[in-house]
């Protein structure tokens, strides 16, 4: 059975580049599909021009507020990787030291949803910080550089590119494990009529998945292997952004993107509220199987 894969050029995709070495152990033909950002893969699973890719887990209860129910949710597949970084000069050793700060931010991904969440929780709203929108992570690495923002919400390689350089520092002071999601960046999601014409091909390639997690968390030079042969960053670099990110194991949690469906609904994303009806899109049978 062939597969279409759809991954993206970062750390956390590496498990999803591997099933191509692995991929006789479950007699599955595996095709490589890169991808630059997740709602391109989001909307390739959408119509069918992959199989199975990796997703944010706000992208799932967003499109099915909007009435698209093509993407199911199989696995949650990678935690952290997410962090603020503040320029050197700049002192953030306390979630309220935020206050006032110029913070760089791309407004509407998973990382500026699991702030504004801890916002709420640390009794914060937007109005305390100065709020930087940014469409990129590498603008937001310039302006970090340049001394335009104090802070900035990126996720790895960059965290590991500005700790690496010098520059900036990651801060314990904002901790998205904290949140509902529990810092979860990546699910893996599937096409609705790959899984319903094709259940036991999903059944194994989730099967496989789990097993390249495993040889990959047990084993980080074959990790930092991975990402140096579709990156251009040095095994250092690797290495450092490797530092805070873990899969997920065997595990989808509903609740999770209960949370999320509640939040882009009480922040005006979405104007349906889909909280508890996620079943459909959210099918723990497949992993159940695997």
């Amino acid at each position: 059975d062939k597969v279409r894969v759809g991954y993206i050029n970062n750390v956390q995709s590496a498990v999803l580049v591997h099933l191509k070495s692995i991929e006789k152990d479950e007699n599955l033909e595996i095709e490589l599909v890169p991808f630059t950002r997740y709602p391109d893969c989001q909307k390739a699973l959408s119509v069918n021009s992959v199989d199975v890719g990796v997703i944010a887990p706000n992208g799932l209860p967003a499109a099915v507020a909007q009435g698209d129910r093509n993407v199911i949710g199989v696995l949650d597949l990678v935690f952290g990787g997410n962090s603020f970084v503040v320029r050197k000069e700049v002192n953030v050793q306390k979630f309220h030291d935020l206050k006032g700060k110029r913070i760089g931010l791309a407004e509407g991904g998973i990382s500026w949803m699991m702030f504004v969440m801890l916002l709420d929780k640390y009794g914060m709203s937007y109005n305390d910080i100065r709020a930087v929108n940014f469409s990129s992570a590498t603008d937001m690495v310039t302006a970090l550089k340049r001394g335009d923002v104090d802070v900035v919400d990126l996720w790895e390689p960059f965290v590991a590119e500005i700790v690496a350089a010098g520059f900036g520092y990651k801060t314990p002071a904002v901790n998205f494990r904290e949140t509902p999601l529990a810092a979860m960046n990546g699910l893996l999601g599937a096409s609705r009529e790959f899984a319903r014409k094709n259940d036991d091909a999903l059944v194994r390639t989730l099967r496989l998945v789990l097993k390249g997690e495993g040889q990959l968390e047990s084993d980080r030079n074959l990790w930092i292997g991975i990402v140096r042969g579709y990156s251009k960053l040095d095994d250092a670099t690797i290495k450092l952004a490797l530092g805070g990110i873990n899969y997920g194991g065997p595990q989808l949690s509903l609740s999770k993107m209960d949370s999320v469906a509640t939040f882009i609904f009480k922040a005006g994303i979405v104007k349906n509220d889909v909280t508890g009806k996620l079943g459909e899109n959210v099918d723990a049978r497949f992993l159940a199987r695997a």
